[in-house]
Formats: structure tokens, sequence, C-alpha cells
């Protein structure tokens, strides 16, 4: 479990995040939905470690990340696992060898054993007989399962994704947000999505917070955000044809 207490953040004396107070929960898709500039992923970027608050809590479990030590924190580095936007594989190595990058880093294991995990996590993620492809010759829904299979390379408590349906077609993102729900349930993390993808927020959203302008507006799920209270949210999920039919009862 992650909670988020009293989060602020601001950049240049301008307020990017305002008094954030959230749990996320595993075995959950726990989705950050808003606009572009919002403050989803400079809300993400502090839940991961890549941004230090200007006040206000994050614990992982019982343990505060403000009060953690060098050697505390490289622990939980290694029960994070994060799905970059555009997969962010890196070209000049194979499909295996990009699984395999954090078992270099994290783990003492044999040759051997990193790639019978790497294999593990391919297979999982349905990536078959492209272990020794580059990226460059995969699709960008295979991309992103490669970038899935990475993520879960080190059996992760906690799961970061970054618009992970970013430049796929329908049909491909569909299956990637099921992929990415079926792992969470799987095993048992707790899975946080950055996203502005309505048609990902009514698929998994088990649970959803809708920032706007920095301020956590509302928090629900997927079945109550077709039945919103916040103008603001209502706006945002209007934008979307279908959403807003349903809303209006043409459905």
């Amino acid at each position: 479990m992650i909670k988020v207490e009293n989060l602020n953040k601001s950049f240049d004396g301008v307020p990017v995040l305002k008094n954030i107070s959230v749990t996320y929960e595993p075995g959950r898709c726990n989705m950050i939905i808003g606009a572009s500039g919002s403050g989803k992923t400079v809300l993400l970027k502090n839940l991961i470690g890549l941004m230090e608050p200007d006040n206000g809590e994050i614990s992982y479990g019982d343990r505060k990340l403000s009060q953690m030590d060098y050697n505390e924190k490289k622990a939980l580095r290694q029960k994070i696992g994060i799905l970059f936007q555009g997969s962010a594989l890196f070209d000049f190595a194979t499909v295996i060898e990009n699984v395999m990058f954090p078992m270099e880093f994290f783990t003492a294991w044999s040759l051997h054993q990193g790639m019978e995990r790497a294999q593990y996590c391919l297979a999982t993620g349905n990536v078959i007989g492209s272990d020794g492809k580059y990226p460059n010759e995969l699709s960008g829904g295979m991309q992103k399962r490669v970038g899935i299979a990475r993520a879960i390379a080190l059996n992760p408590s906690y799961l970061f994704c970054d618009e992970p349906n970013s430049g796929l077609d329908p049909y491909t993102s569909i299956l990637i947000d099921r992929l990415i729900s079926d792992l969470t349930r799987e095993f048992n993390m707790t899975t946080v999505v950055n996203t502005h993808d309505m048609n990902s927020i009514l698929e998994i959203g088990d649970r959803i917070g809708f920032i706007h302008e920095g301020e956590m507006l509302w928090q629900g799920d997927n079945k109550t955000i077709l039945q919103p209270d916040c103008q603001e949210l209502k706006d945002f999920v209007c934008a979307n044809t279908l959403a807003r039919n349903i809303i209006e009862g043409r459905y």
C-alpha cells in the first residue's frame, strides 16, 4: 500500500500539487487521471522518488519515504517496476537483454538464472520467440509488452505505468490494459497508472483519482465515474464521445 498525505509541490513559486491525499491499495489498478498539465505526472514522479515534495508525506507500507536512509531506499527501488511512456527500451540491446537489465543492477543472479527469469517474464507478457530481436523490429504493442516484462523482472510489489497506451491502436490498448490488470491481481501488486485515456479508465480503473489544476477533486472507480458529482470531472469525461453518450442517457 502507498499512502499520500497532504502533498504539495511547486516550481519557481507556482503550485503544481496542492494538498494531495490519496491511498493506493494492492491488487488494484489505481489510476491518476486528468488533463495535460494537471499535475498527474508530477505526482507520479514524487511517488517514484524522482522528485521530492515541498511538504507532505509519502508512505510505502508503514515507512515514510522521507525518513528512509540510503539502504532502505535502495531496497525499496528493487520492489518497484516502472513502465515508461514509449516503453523506453534500449535500442542497442535485444529483447531479452532489455528485460535482464534491472537484474544486473539489483541481483547477484547468474546469467542462467537471469535468462530463466527474463524468459518467464516475457512469456507472462505473451512475448514469444522474440528473445533475440531488437526493439526496432517489434510493433508498438509488442514493445509495450517487453516494457511490462522488464517492469516485473524483479517481482515488484509496486508497479507504476506512465501513459501505457500512448501511441497504440484501440485494440492493442485493450490488450495492454488487460495484461496490466491481470498481472496486478496475479501478483497482488500496488499498481498506479497515469493516464488520460477514458477507455483505459473505464476498462481497468479499480480506484481513480481525478486531478485538476493540481488538486485532487474527486476519487471513485470506473462505475461511479459515469455519475460524476464534480463539474470539472464531468467536463473531462464528456470529452470522450462514448462516455458523454452514456452520461446523457443515449446508451
